[in-house]
């Protein structure tokens, strides 16, 4: 990171009780399978991964962050089941949904133009998730907890109402803006069929 810069990023927070459903997830994973570094973040949908900003610019973050949304407008999203992305790396799954990718694919597009971000774009492609096991659970332990997790029954719908743009405090990470969507912009939420 560089001197005198804080760590940001976008992202949707879900609503208790999910919210604490997923710590008491990440809780069990750290206490049985000593998986612990996912329980330091707070249970989010990443939407923009973290970047460096000087903090004389949190204020246009703030701002861009609250325009984006204002012209978005609500949509239901549904945790179903868990996931895997690779050995260590365990999730609680959204079921695809083609107004969160374009609601994302949209404030990428925009962020990425409008924002100067050392480093450049962002890098994976976007995955919606929301992690319960990080790259800390061990290989050995991996084929044991993911036994365990998938078959696992878990389903949750829910109103996403707003994004947040989350600050590193250097200790952990801190919601600085909820922004609410109250626009028309996205459209009704429809389902992928597969």
């Amino acid at each position: 990171m560089q001197s005198g810069s804080n760590l940001y990023f976008i992202a949707i927070i879900p609503p208790e009780p999910i919210y604490s459903d997923i710590k008491e997830f990440q809780k069990y994973f750290a206490d049985k399978y000593n998986s612990k570094e996912a329980l330091k973040r707070p249970s989010h949908i990443t939407l923009i991964p973290p970047f460096e900003q000087h903090p004389s610019q949190e204020a246009a973050l703030i701002t861009f962050t609250e325009n984006f949304a204002s012209k978005r407008k609500n949509f239901e999203l549904s945790v179903e089941g868990f996931g895997s992305f690779t050995v260590g790396v365990i999730y609680a799954a959204l079921e695809k949904n083609v107004t969160l990718k374009k609601l994302q694919k949209e404030l990428a597009l925009s962020f990425y133009t409008n924002v100067r971000v050392p480093g450049g774009r962002g890098g994976l492609p976007f995955n919606a998730h929301m992690t319960v096991a990080f790259k800390d659970l061990s290989p050995l332990k991996f084929p044991d907890a993911w036994r365990e997790f998938s078959t696992k029954l878990y389903r949750r719908k829910w109103m996403i109402g707003s994004l947040c743009l989350l600050r590193h405090n250097y200790k952990e990470w801190e919601i600085i803006k909820h922004a609410e969507l109250k626009g028309e912009g996205i459209g009704e939420t429809m389902e992928l069929g597969f």
